[in-house]
């Protein structure tokens, strides 16, 4: 455990001071989260969903309504009560000479929650739109990085998480669906008929 605790501090300390320049020093904190860079996601998550919403019914709405589904109950339930129960101090909090970027609102960092969510999203929008994945995941990995050259977060901190968003976005949406197919079929026959499969939401039915 020991050595695996040692690689990644050195892999920490390559890319938060290693690979530290002028360039990446103004392009990372825009990638975790400034000012600036918050109002223009926020803004762009929201026009994005209107045109899925407006532009593909029902895949685009049912996409949507999976995202902040999935995304809110994991980010407040899962990420956070996991990074409470660690309680591992974020790099900048037990290392000396940090090269620091980013403020943090906690010194907990296992697992990253930027992490979590980017794959969370990247995962669901796959189920949906196959080729999202040219856009999301280059996004989601250049995202990770950040939040390691930022000094809040080591290599591990994002891999775990990478594989926790993933994963319970997979797990969530196959839950949704059977949720869906069971009470639908049942308390909604009529609306379960028009939309029988919420991850296969084209299967709509004409009658």
């Amino acid at each position: 455990m020991h050595w695996l605790q040692s690689l990644d501090v050195s892999l920490f300390r390559f890319i938060n001071q290693t690979l530290s320049n002028p360039v990446f020093d103004v392009v990372m904190p825009f990638l975790s989260g400034n000012a600036w860079s918050f109002p223009i996601a926020i803004s762009a998550t929201v026009l994005i969903a209107f045109w899925l919403i407006w532009k593909d019914r029902p895949r685009g709405a049912v996409c949507v309504l999976m995202l902040a589904l999935i995304l809110g109950t994991g980010d407040m339930f899962i990420s956070n009560a996991i990074k409470t129960g660690v309680a591992r101090l974020r790099p900048f909090a037990a290392l000396a000479d940090v090269h620091k970027l980013v403020k943090a609102r906690e010194d907990v960092s296992m697992p990253s929650s930027h992490a979590a969510n980017w794959a969370a999203a990247t995962m669901i929008l796959f189920i949906y739109y196959r080729r999202s994945l040219l856009i999301m995941l280059p996004l989601a990995g250049a995202v990770c990085f950040s939040r390691v050259y930022n000094g809040v977060h080591y290599p591990s901190d994002v891999m775990v998480g990478a594989i926790l968003g993933a994963g319970y976005a997979a797990g969530g949406a196959w839950t949704i669906n059977a949720l869906w197919q069971w009470a639908g079929r049942r308390w909604f026959p009529n609306r379960w008929k028009k939309l029988p499969s919420l991850l296969v939401p084209e299967l709509v039915s004409k009658t």
